[in-house]
């Protein structure tokens, strides 16, 4: 179970923005930038899939940001995805305005929690919106050794967007 599977969504965040990676807290001056991608999850595919194939549109607005002390936060102030059942044309729109805030040990150890609403590809939990405070980490890796399903790691609602639009 890989990290990049779990932070799926981040990565697409990180790689569609229109401008460059803002580089500092001292960089406060700088707002979130246009994000826009669209894809298909098809079944089995790793981090989590639904038994159809999945297709997400993500737009609105979003900004990776590195710490001084390399810490990363990923935010997506007024990020939207719709999620299609490709199969029977079900759709659900979801706002995913929340934030990761992503620390690394000296150890390697890679602990990230989110704050507010996420979408999370996990390969256990599937692919899922996440309302809330949660956590999880990955040892140096990459091998995911605490789940945010484990208690007390996280607190609020999780909807299982698979099962939501079977």
């Amino acid at each position: 179970m890989k990290r990049a599977i779990v932070l799926a969504i981040s990565v697409i965040l990180a790689l569609t923005m229109a401008a460059p990676t803002a580089l500092a807290r001292s960089d406060n001056g700088n707002a979130p930038e246009p994000v826009s991608a669209d894809f298909t999850v098809v079944p089995g595919a790793e981090g989590g899939s639904c038994a159809f194939p999945l297709h997400l549109d993500l737009s609105g607005k979003g900004k990776e940001i590195t710490q001084p002390d390399g810490s990363l936060i990923i935010t997506s102030p007024g990020l939207d995805v719709t999620a299609t059942n490709e199969i029977t044309g079900e759709q659900a729109r979801f706002s995913i305005t929340g934030t990761f805030f992503e620390t690394t040990a000296e150890n390697g150890d890679v602990t990230t929690v989110i704050t507010g609403r996420n979408l999370l590809f996990d390969p256990d939990a599937g692919i899922v919106l996440l309302s809330g405070n949660f956590s999880f980490v990955f040892d140096a890796e990459g091998n995911l050794i605490k789940s945010f399903e484990d208690p007390p790691a996280g607190n609020g609602q999780v909807i299982d967007v698979c099962a939501l639009l079977a």
